[in-house]
């Protein structure tokens, strides 16, 4: 899945800082919080960890439910009556085999729809209709887990076939030749090894309810980039309330999502916040030298919960249509705090 921010690229950054402070980083307990697609809790996973990620996007959540929650592909005897099939390839084939309908997806992300907008190419909105109602069909016989690991399927396969750059803050002018393809179900990849729990919450009012862990590790948002508003496409799918959608681009009302790490008047506050509640033995926090928080007053702040240290490595900026060539002196951050 493309997502801004996704840590992918830095997982060698992460890992040689944690040795390089001597952390034990296998079979331990982590938070990841604003996780994300989940490529950090991936990590730790495939270290035999046990994670409680954290993010309070839905979409975000349905793609940890895809990639990461379960440890080998699960049966769907719940089905069993009612496609006559229990096993994942065939409740994959069967969705793939649906046909298209023209409703709330067709209305409100393809150009022939009412709307006019040009994310989706008719054929797969009118696939992503057909199988998002299906799989809502068995939304009361499924677990939770089951459902939202077939309903992650769908956004990322929608995801790929979409007409944008990377992001939902607009489609493009002209069809993308990915856009074109007929959208496809797929089997993800399954992790062996430890044990994910998943939360939709603030990060503030999770830590304050979960016990002691050895690692947490967070990357908050930098800048004044409201993930909401790029992504609430897939944020529609996942949730699947049809909403009334607004604008060009068709937002969603993102308000109860906003994020005060993105909040210039608000973030100083929200960090120290959440730094005061955090029980753990280290907290390994991601940021940027561009973010909205200076580098300094993270330092002081973690620096009052233990022993801090600072690793940085240069990297390119991230925009929708290339990375950059010329050497912007953009760094990431890492800090890993020793708390007392």
């Amino acid at each position: 899945m493309k997502y801004i921010g996704n840590k992918s690229r830095l997982i060698g950054f992460i890992e040689d800082c944690l040795k390089e402070h001597n952390i034990n980083y296998n079979n331990v307990i982590v938070y990841d919080l604003f996780s994300g697609t989940g490529s950090v809790s991936e990590f730790f996973l495939r270290h035999n960890c046990i994670v409680l990620s954290c993010d309070n996007m839905n979409y975000a959540i349905a793609e940890q439910y895809r990639k990461l929650y379960f440890r080998k592909e699960p049966k769907f005897e719940e089905l069993r009556n009612i496609i006559n099939c229990e096993e994942l390839e065939d409740v994959i084939n069967y969705l793939n085999n649906h046909n298209g309908q023209k409703r709330y997806y067709y209305e409100n992300f393809c150009e022939e729809g009412k709307y006019h907008r040009r994310f989706f190419s008719e054929r797969n909105a009118m696939k992503i209709d057909a199988i998002r109602e299906k799989i809502d069909e068995w939304k009361d016989i499924l677990p939770k887990e089951k459902y939202m690991f077939l309903v992650g399927i769908l956004m990322n396969a929608a995801d790929f076939v979409s007409n944008t750059a990377g992001t939902y803050g607009a489609y493009l002018k002209i069809w993308r030749s990915m856009a074109l393809k007929e959208m496809k179900l797929e089997i993800p990849e399954f992790i062996a090894t430890g044990k994910i729990s998943l939360y939709v919450n603030d990060v503030v009012e999770f830590v304050k309810i979960n016990k002691t862990a050895d690692i947490v590790y967070m990357d908050p948002p930098y800048n004044t980039r409201q993930y909401p508003a790029y992504f609430s496409t897939l944020e529609s799918i996942v949730i699947n309330d049809k909403q009334q959608l607004k604008g060009k681009s068709g937002l969603r009302n993102y308000e109860k999502q906003k994020s005060k790490f993105s909040i210039k008047k608000y973030v100083k506050e929200e960090f120290k916040n959440l730094v005061d509640e955090i029980k753990a033995k280290y907290i390994v926090m991601s940021y940027s030298t561009e973010g909205i928080l200076n580098k300094d007053y993270i330092y002081d702040i973690l620096s009052k919960k233990g022993k801090t240290k600072i690793y940085d490595v240069s990297y390119r900026r991230f925009k929708t249509n290339s990375w950059t060539e010329n050497n912007t002196n953009l760094k990431e951050l890492l800090f890993i705090c020793e708390v007392r």
